[in-house]
């Protein structure tokens, strides 16, 4: 049996050498196509990161870097915290502590500033990673259930190219990079059939980035609310509590759900 992960949030100034290397080595076991240059380089860009840590050594097994970006739309400034490179060792997946850290960092970061809306800005290149947000973020976009609101596609625009610059597509809202800034690895969170044919949000996301499997990248945005943490909370504890308690349907999106557990 594995730990159970510790995390915490430092400064990216308070990394030191060894951070970088085991923070380094994680990144290349699970995506091709990385640089150690680059990877420093992109993390230099960073605020803070949240690690997750094992053992007595307190071994990073995981983390994900969080940077600050603000656009104006309409004459009203908004926020976002844009998370860049993560990644989880695969023997602690199923843990669900990165996802109490960040929404944690999300609600502090609105508690400093309550009047201005605040989002959380990701690029996926992968469909676990949009799974996160769909699957926990009330309001999100691009989504399956309805067209992304002007007001909300003109946010996405804005923060993606100031970001990104002309490797963002308003078009396609996918990021496309003169060359791959890291991809996951072949056979890293390979998909089944099943799951995608019993889940509307892998076949939304499949549809909307089909070069993801070369690195390209979806932006997407989700609103933190102040009932965020509230409703997080409410449903890890039916996770946890009642719902083994329910009898499960036998139906293939029962089974779907279950093999996807841990993104929520």
């Amino acid at each position: 049996m594995h730990d159970i992960l510790k995390g915490k949030i430092v400064p990216v100034s308070s990394l030191n050498s060894s951070d970088r290397s085991a923070m380094y080595g994680l990144m290349e076991c699970y995506y091709d196509n990385i640089e150690w240059e680059r990877f420093n380089s992109d993390l230099d860009e960073k605020k803070d990161v949240i690690l997750l840590l094992a053992g007595k050594g307190e071994d990073i097994k995981g983390f994900s870097t969080l940077m600050h970006v603000e656009t104006v739309v309409n004459g009203r400034k908004s926020r976002a915290i844009f998370s860049g490179d993560t990644v989880v060792d695969e023997a602690y997946w199923g843990q669900r502590i990165l996802g109490r850290m960040f929404l944690s960092y999300l609600f502090t970061q609105k508690i400093k500033h309550p009047l201005l809306p605040l989002y959380w800005l990701l690029i996926s290149k992968g469909y676990k990673t949009y799974l996160l947000m769909a699957n926990n973020f009330i309001e999100h976009y691009p989504r399956h259930e309805k067209p992304t609101p002007k007001n909300k596609q003109k946010l996405i625009d804005g923060f993606a190219t100031q970001l990104f610059g002309k490797s963002y597509c308003e078009e396609s809202g996918c990021c496309r990079f003169p060359e791959s800034l890291g991809q996951l690895r072949e056979g890293v969170a390979p998909l089944e059939k099943e799951e995608v044919d019993g889940n509307s949000r892998i076949q939304f996301f499949l549809e909307n980035n089909p070069g993801w499997i070369d690195g390209e990248e979806l932006v997407c945005l989700a609103r933190m609310s102040w009932s965020m943490p509230v409703s997080y909370l409410a449903k890890s504890w039916w996770k946890l509590v009642a719902a083994p308690l329910v009898k499960q349907p036998t139906s293939p999106q029962a089974s779907v759900d279950s093999k996807l557990e841990h993104q929520s």
